[in-house]
């Protein structure tokens, strides 16, 4: 079983979440739940509120993106387990009091989120609630359609700021969700592994060995497209925006030269900052 530094594996999803409302004083932890709050929500009255989660194990994602500009709260669940129907609930009642002009939940596609988040939706709005719901789905790796959809990975982010940035600006529910979709629809996504996949007090998920990289692995660990030799980090970065153009992949991101692009390049935990910034520098300079 890895290493790891936690104190207790079933409480260290709520160790973490304490740890980082502790170091943060404009955040705070709604009582009963795991639930971070901006600790400002007078703040958002009148506005939009955004909302998400998923399982713990992905920080920053996604109680790191609290803020103004950003999320007003985000419900966590155990380490890659969905958040509880009730801890969201309870979520979309503390913004709706504090007099948010709707609240949006932004969801990765992944059954067990669409399910919770889309029961407290039901929920809420049997209560009244203004709620609308996006789910994210941005995964390039899969040649074929998957009966699920696209997996939800780290163009959630993404969408995090764009509809951030709308919300501050006062736009409506309606408005962040037409234009998030829209966002949503032209993004692509592309894991990479070095390493397997491990949660505490667990074995690793798979083995990869010592010579082998994995294109396509989910932000669980779940099995990508395909194995091959360990290459240097250019030949890598080309390998995978081949993968996501690749006109044959049902998943493909369209792109043609001159297009404008945002460009989000994201550590899935096992990678230091110095190889991060040699994968940026060279997905740069691809595009």
């Amino acid at each position: 079983v890895p290493k790891k530094l936690v104190n207790s594996v079933t409480a260290c999803a709520d160790e973490a979440l304490a740890g980082l409302v502790t170091c943060n004083a404009d955040l705070r932890l709604l009582q009963g739940h795991r639930v971070v709050l901006r600790a400002d929500l007078v703040a958002i009255k009148g506005r939009v509120a955004l909302l998400s989660g998923g399982g713990s194990g992905h920080e920053p994602a996604h109680a790191g993106y609290i803020g103004k500009g950003m999320l007003t709260g985000v419900v966590a669940g155990a380490v890659f387990t969905s958040p509880a129907v009730g801890s969201i609930l309870a979520a979309i009642r503390a913004v709706t009091e504090a007099g948010a002009a709707g609240t949006l939940l932004i969801v990765k596609n992944y059954t067990g989120d669409r399910l919770n988040f889309g029961l407290a939706l039901e929920r809420a709005r049997t209560e009244g609630a203004n709620v609308r719901m996006v789910v994210v789905g941005d995964d390039s790796a899969f040649t074929a359609p998957k009966k699920a959809g696209r997996r939800g990975l780290c163009g959630t982010i993404l969408i995090h700021k764009v509809a951030g940035a709308l919300a501050e600006k006062g736009a409506s529910l309606d408005e962040i969700v037409e234009k998030v979709s829209a966002v949503t629809k032209a993004m692509g996504t592309l894991g990479l592994s070095l390493s397997p996949c491990s949660v505490p007090g667990s074995k690793p998920t798979f083995q990869l060995a010592d010579d082998e990289m994995e294109l396509g692995l989910g932000i669980h660990g779940e099995a990508g497209v395909r194995r091959m030799k360990l290459l240097p980090a250019d030949e890598a970065v080309e390998t995978m925006l081949a993968h996501m153009t690749d006109p044959s992949n049902a998943s493909r991101l369209p792109l043609s030269p001159g297009d404008s692009v945002v460009l989000v390049v994201n550590n899935l935990g096992g990678l230091s900052c110095l190889e991060l910034s040699i994968v940026a520098g060279a997905a740069v300079r691809r595009l």
